[in-house]
This record gives structure tokens, sequence and C-alpha cells, in this order.
């Protein structure tokens, strides 16, 4: 597979880039701050810009972020977020 965040044009890095710096800010300045929910925000935003572009790495960085996503919601007792996230990372159809 070849590297996802070579083929970004200059407009896609700009887009990627301005999104991580807001998610930082926005988890670093309330004061409230959670590694875990950074890293987490910092996948799924990477996964949906890469999925923009039709990248099979999004599909992964999207398993990552669906699985850190479930322990968040486990932490703060989100039942129905976490079967929710946890759900999409299983196969939800068989296929003959």
């Amino acid at each position: 597979m070849s590297d996802p965040i070579a083929s970004l044009t200059r407009r896609e890095w700009w887009v990627w880039i301005c999104s991580l710096v807001v998610i930082v800010m926005a988890n670093i300045f309330p004061g409230d701050f959670d590694l875990l929910t950074l890293i987490a925000s910092c996948i799924g935003v990477t996964s949906l810009v890469l999925a923009a572009k039709g990248n099979v790495w999004s599909q992964i960085l999207m398993i990552i972020f669906s699985i850190l996503y479930g322990i968040i919601s486990w932490q703060f007792r989100y039942w129905g977020e976490m079967i929710t996230y946890l759900g999409m990372t299983m196969p939800m159809a068989i296929l003959l």
C-alpha cells in the first residue's frame, strides 16, 4: 500500500491540518483534557480526509477510531454509543 499522506494535494493538507488544530484546541482549552479522546478525534478526522480520496487506509483508521470511541463510550457509560460503534467493527452480514 502506498503512503496515503503523500497523495494529498495542498488544499487537502490545509483542510487536514486545520481540522487537527481545531480538534487539539477544542480538547486542550476547556481544561478537561482527555488524551484518548484527542487521539480518537485525530484518527477520525484523518480517516475522513482519506475517505474523501478513496484511500483504503481510511477504512483501517475508521476501525481503530470505532474501537477507541467504544472504549470512550464505556468510560462515560454511554451504552448506546458503545454498542453502535463497536457493532460497526463486526461483520453486519454474511455473504455467500
